[in-house]
């Protein structure tokens, strides 16, 4: 079962295991220069449990939680560098860290993923290509965490596999296209809009029975505030787009904690 959290953010449950990726349910943004805090009864009011924790990038959207529910929880993380950097600072045991780069197959007792170097789309459209994706924390961090420690650190895709059922996880609006070739996800969790990649190549070479569309809402107000009609119109011209494409693709906008069960 698949529970959209808001932003990229996303709960899997297989049989008794919990997977959440990219987790952010403090709905607020990082201030440069001050220490960063997680709303943690915004966190537990929508998490109960958390037996691995997949981060796709290092922005504070995606991993700001990340420490706290790894500490409330003793869940594993899985992430770059940049990631389990800040993750170790925040206070989460080395022990329960394991770092990516991409290319990696990993296996777990109910589930495997394969890691899927990607790149983050909003760099390219602000014009800072190759900047950005080449900031990391490559070293020992000391705590406090700081917004400026959100850097992207390298994206990645994860490729899932329970047991028949395959669940592809994208964290930001882009691909690198050769990639992806010979993916053939079930469902695809797709971030709307498309930067810097081509989307009906994409479509084609992957073929996903399933699209949800995530990281469209205002991840900054409250999940009490609703999703900005803008925003909404936002992902539908997206499903309209991949649709136009491919019709048999089903393509769904969800909204905050949808529950979607693989077929």
């Amino acid at each position: 079962m698949l529970k959209w959290l808001g932003v990229a953010g996303w709960e899997i449950r297989a049989g008794k295991t919990v997977i959440l990726v990219d987790p952010f349910l403090s709905r607020k943004t990082e201030s440069r220069d001050r220490e960063w805090k997680t709303d943690e009864a915004a966190v537990l009011e929508h998490v109960n449990a958390a037996n691995y924790i997949f981060a796709g990038h290092s922005h504070a959207d995606h991993i700001g939680d990340i420490p706290f529910i790894a500490k409330r929880f003793g869940s594993k993380v899985i992430g770059s560098r940049t990631t389990t950097n800040i993750v170790l600072a925040a206070g989460v045991d080395k022990e329960r860290l394991t770092t990516i780069a991409g290319g990696e197959k990993l296996d777990f007792s109910d589930f495997s993923v394969e890691v899927v170097e990607s790149r983050h789309g909003a760099s390219e459209r602000k014009g800072r290509t190759g900047t950005e994706a080449a900031r990391e924390i490559s070293g020992p961090l000391a705590a406090p965490i700081l917004g400026r420690h959100f850097v992207d650190g390298g994206c990645y895709l994860y490729y899932f596999h329970f047991g028949n059922r395959r669940v592809l996880h994208q964290s930001t609006a882009n691909f690198i296209e050769e990639k992806v070739a010979g993916l053939r996800p079930d469902v695809a969790l797709l971030a709307s809009g498309r930067e810097g990649y081509d989307l009906k190549s994409v479509l084609r070479a992957m073929k996903p029975k399933v699209v949800l569309i995530h990281h469209y809402d205002e991840w900054r107000v409250p999940f009490s505030q609703g999703r900005p009609r803008s925003n909404v119109t936002r992902a539908q011209r997206f499903q309209r787009s991949i649709q136009a494409i491919d019709g048999g693709i089903k393509v769904i906008v969800p909204d905050f904690f949808m529950t979607y069960t693989l077929e």
